[in-house]
């Protein structure tokens, strides 16, 4: 609005120059609350991708901000355990570098198609359904995309799956806070929440904790954090001794102010199930590891009302 100084009959304008409009690609995302904001996030892209997606319930993210922490490893377990109990379950898997979902979900090796209604997700046991690069792309070929080509990839899957009516999409993030992460959460006005994952160590909660307050920042309800490889199981007797530091998860959760909901140990069968493509909640329902991420997934379900 214009304003008249008292000295002079003088009209001063206050423009932002630096707004171009393109919410999609701003870097400043989350911090602005301009009202035309909300008339941009609807057009184009942003928009099919809510219509798109509006059959599903629930749409959960998993991230962690360091890699090798198991994400994925959590992500197919959950979605499993989910399934098992009768709920329609997909998982997005956006990590374009290092697809590992369909080996995990025992889908390599299929591949998507195109059907009437956008891309056809391929199915794997308990009907769980599976979107990823994996899926795309031969297993010797390495992704050199940058920014906007990965942003596009994004939209595509968002915008132009053909998810049907589902109770569950996971998104299996990327490691890091990065623009794959960002994407996800500006295209996705309605995650239900978040699921942090970290390992026992200090050096990776320095890490998770900024996928944590990035959650946070984006107004994302972080439904928990899973403490991943938090001791080991004896493969003769079955108890479950301390390898590395344990209780780094739960400070974690008490540092940034959201619940603690679990650690899972890690278990010399948890990779043998992952390499035959068969989720170990599945594979070994009685390990004390499938127990705890069970446990995780009535934590979250009771969360959302789903119990």
């Amino acid at each position: 609005m214009p304003e008249k100084s008292n000295e002079r009959s003088i009209e001063h304008f206050h423009v932002d120059m630096s707004c171009d409009g393109q919410c999609e690609a701003c870097e400043k995302f989350f911090d602005c609350d301009s009202p035309q904001k909300t008339v941009n996030y609807e057009r184009r892209r942003i928009g099919r991708a809510k219509k798109t997606m509006a059959g599903i319930k629930h749409i959960i993210a998993v991230l962690a901000g360091k890699g090798g922490v198991g994400k994925s490893l959590v992500t197919s377990n959950l979605a499993t355990a989910l399934a098992i109990r009768g709920r329609t379950v997909s998982v997005l898997d956006q990590d374009f570098d290092g697809p590992c979902i369909p080996k995990m979900m025992g889908v390599l090796g299929k591949k998507l198609v195109i059907g009437k209604k956008g891309i056809i997700p391929v199915e794997g046991d308990f009907g769980i359904q599976v979107i990823s690069t994996g899926s795309i792309l031969k297993d010797e070929a390495v992704l050199t995309w940058f920014h906007k080509m990965r942003r596009n990839a994004t939209e595509e899957f968002l915008s132009h799956v053909d998810y049907g009516e589902r109770d569950y999409l996971f998104i299996d993030l990327p490691p890091g806070t990065s623009s794959d992460s960002v994407n996800i959460m500006t295209f996705v006005p309605n995650i239900a929440g978040a699921v942090v994952v970290t390992i026992p160590p200090i050096v990776s909660q320095i890490v998770a904790r900024r996928a944590t307050r990035l959650c946070q920042k984006a107004g994302i309800n972080v439904f928990g954090i899973v403490e991943n490889m938090s001791g080991y199981v004896c493969p003769e007797c079955g108890s479950v001794e301390d390898i590395m530091q344990s209780g780094g998860g739960q400070q974690l959760a008490e540092d940034t102010g959201v619940p603690f909901l679990g650690k899972i140990p890690l278990d010399p069968k948890l990779s043998e199930s992952s390499d035959v493509g068969k989720p170990f909640v599945a594979a070994f329902p009685d390990s004390p590891a499938s127990r705890a991420v069970v446990t995780i997934a009535d934590t979250i379900e009771n969360n959302l009302g789903m119990l």
